[in-house]
């Protein structure tokens, strides 16, 4: 399924992805992690949270960890240590999540591909910039990407605007002209916020993310054919 509200004369002239959920398929496998640590500490990961939380970087995932296992009467000091922790604890998981098991999502890299043969791209993701860098050299993404852009490269991470900004900044885009494709209503919000027009990732389940359009597959044929129009109009341009 595909389909998006974008006029047929319209095209990008960059391009910046999502990683997780997007490029990955690792959203399960954060979200095990995450329900994990919540068991560790003694709490539970509820579907409120797992909603809250879909898309948020790891140090607000361990923000609301912290806030949800300090114990009752804590003094501000013992608070502020225990949230220390937590912290450091979620970023080391986070660090070993590509050891945990993900895999490309089929058709994300052959897109990526023929979409840097015409016009820059990019991959904005809320992970930190040391482990982005990992994912897209173990995955075989960082040959056809101009720069990412991780959690750490800005003032504030999704769903403010401004991982997005930077990246098509660095592109040398115009946010009008750029295309964004994300899965989560955090990266959705950034991406919107931006400027840019965005296609939601559908293949784990629709979020209900606001964008211009939705597909829920990279090789779906509607989807193809959209991809190698705007290929064309951009060889062209």
């Amino acid at each position: 399924m595909f389909e998006t509200s974008l006029s047929s004369d319209w095209y990008p002239t960059c391009a910046v992805f999502d990683c997780d959920g997007v490029l990955l398929d690792s959203e399960s496998t954060w979200l095990t992690a995450q329900a994990e640590l919540f068991e560790r500490y003694g709490a539970t990961f509820t579907q409120a949270d797992e909603d809250a939380l879909m898309g948020a970087a790891a140090l607000d995932f361990a923000r609301v960890l912290a806030a949800n296992t300090t114990p009752h009467g804590a003094s501000a000091d013992d608070a502020a240590a225990h949230e220390k922790h937590i912290i450091e604890v979620v970023l080391e998981v986070e660090e070993n999540m590509i050891e945990r098991g993900m895999e490309r999502i089929p058709g994300a890299l052959d897109t990526i591909k023929k979409l840097s043969k015409v016009m820059p791209v990019a991959v904005a993701s809320n992970s930190s910039a040391d482990l982005l860098t990992r994912k897209m050299q173990a995955f075989g993404f960082a040959p056809y990407l101009t720069t990412w852009v991780g959690a750490d490269d800005v003032a504030s991470p999704k769903p403010a605007p401004d991982m997005y900004a930077e990246a098509i900044k660095r592109l040398g885009g115009d946010s009008q002209q750029t295309l964004t494709v994300e899965d989560s209503v955090t990266g959705a919000r950034a991406a919107q916020e931006s400027g840019a027009n965005t296609l939601i990732f559908t293949g784990h389940g629709d979020t209900g993310a606001p964008g211009q359009g939705r597909f829920d597959s990279y090789t779906d044929p509607d989807f193809l054919a959209t991809l190698n129009r705007w290929v064309k109009a951009a060889r062209k341009a």
